[in-house]
């Protein structure tokens, strides 16, 4: 961390960027850190390769983020990335070795690839939001109200609200430090789960009525078209912030759930969870993808057939 701190403090040009389908992790995370070196003096630009989901408007400086398609080549002394498991990830247009000639990886992921020039990757934490946190601190930035409600959000919703068994005791730490700088632990659920528009339930609806289980397989999973997001008026990444994908792992009997949605250009897109028995991030590597043992995704051309004969087949099954 030492070494991050140092490469933060020699670059006075900053680039970041949140991942595609940026998430409360990615968005938290990201923020906090820009925003400290900010208050540091640094000029920080913090790209975004898709709009941020309606549910996470409230978080402190969001009305910032550019499209990538508006950040310059070249303009910059360094490129740090936060919770992108791969370069690919931060959807940039280019490689970003195009736009600083210095990278920063800083992760969470056991997949990162380890891309960059200065890389810390730590399995072990809950969220990027802890790895952000430690940047901070070793740069000497004090955690306002601002920066923990950042903080708090990515550590919230990488844990599933503290329920995940990724949540260790330095999390749940962490999660108490930053209430004692001005947070409420239920206004702040309310903020991330309780502000759903009315289609997001709808889509909601038709996932449940999707549900196919393989008992065999100890797998049950759902499948949203294209067409489902169009006529409910929601986004892809709606369908992650409502979390369907969770319901399908609450089935007693059930080791492996997934969500599997297009995305409306010829792709499909799986989220993948686990109770503990298989490694999800495995079969997303193998699909193209990434994450962590209990909670993983991948994106593969073609329909949703193929990508459900593709599914039974890592699982073992046709």
């Amino acid at each position: 961390m030492k070494q991050v701190a140092q490469e933060l403090r020699a670059a006075q040009r900053i680039l970041m960027s949140l991942h595609q389908e940026p998430d409360g992790d990615s968005i938290g995370s990201t923020l906090a850190v820009a925003i400290g070196l900010r208050r540091l003096g640094k000029q920080v630009t913090v790209a975004t390769p898709d709009p941020v989901p309606r549910a996470y408007d409230f978080m402190p400086g969001v009305e910032t983020l550019v499209p990538w398609a508006d950040v310059p080549k070249d303009a910059f002394d360094l490129v740090a990335l936060y919770d992108c498991a791969d370069e690919r990830r931060a959807g940039a247009p280019q490689p970003v070795r195009t736009y600083a000639p210095r990278v920063l990886n800083v992760d969470h992921h056991a997949t990162n690839d380890r891309f960059g020039d200065v890389v810390f990757v730590e399995p072990q934490a809950a969220a990027s939001a802890e790895l952000a946190h430690r940047t901070l601190e070793e740069l000497g930035v004090t955690v306002d109200r601002d920066l923990a409600l950042l903080l708090y959000v990515g550590l919230e919703t990488d844990t599933g609200g503290f329920r995940y068994a990724t949540t260790t005791p330095a999390s749940l730490r962490l999660a108490a430090r930053l209430l004692d700088a001005g947070l409420d632990p239920g206004e702040m659920s309310q903020l991330v789960y309780e502000r759903q528009a009315v289609g997001s339930l709808r889509l909601l609806g038709i996932a449940l009525d999707s549900l196919k289980v393989r008992p065999d397989l100890r797998l049950a999973y759902f499948t949203l078209h294209a067409d489902d997001f169009k006529r409910t008026g929601t986004t892809v990444p709606d369908a992650e912030t409502i979390g369907i994908v969770d319901y399908a792992r609450r089935l007693d009997g059930i080791e492996v759930a997934a969500l599997l949605r297009e995305d409306g250009r010829g792709r499909v897109k799986f989220s993948l969870r686990s109770k503990g028995g298989v490694d999800v991030s495995e079969i997303a590597a193998r699909l193209g993808g990434g994450g962590h043992e209990r909670a993983a995704g991948a994106t593969m051309e073609g329909d949703l057939a193929a990508a459900e004969a593709a599914l039974l087949e890592q699982l073992g099954g046709r």
